[in-house]
């Protein structure tokens, strides 16, 4: 994936968003990537073509918050 294609960059960032989101109400435990993709509006397809799973998705966003 090319980190610098907006497209890849929207999507992260929708993913990343919904994430953050889902966590301000609920435990990591409970949600799932579908919760995630229907928060977002993105299809599950999509993701699993940035990242491999939730716990990936996860890691990707405590970087993002630790460069910030």
């Amino acid at each position: 994936m090319n980190d610098k294609d907006l497209r890849v960059i929207k999507t992260k960032k929708a993913l990343t968003s919904s994430l953050y989101a889902l966590l301000e109400i609920e435990p990591f435990s409970s949600i799932t990537v579908h919760k995630i993709c229907e928060n977002a509006g993105i299809h599950r397809t999509t993701f699993y073509k940035h990242f491999y799973d939730k716990y990936e998705l996860l890691v990707y966003l405590l970087e993002v918050i630790g460069k910030n």
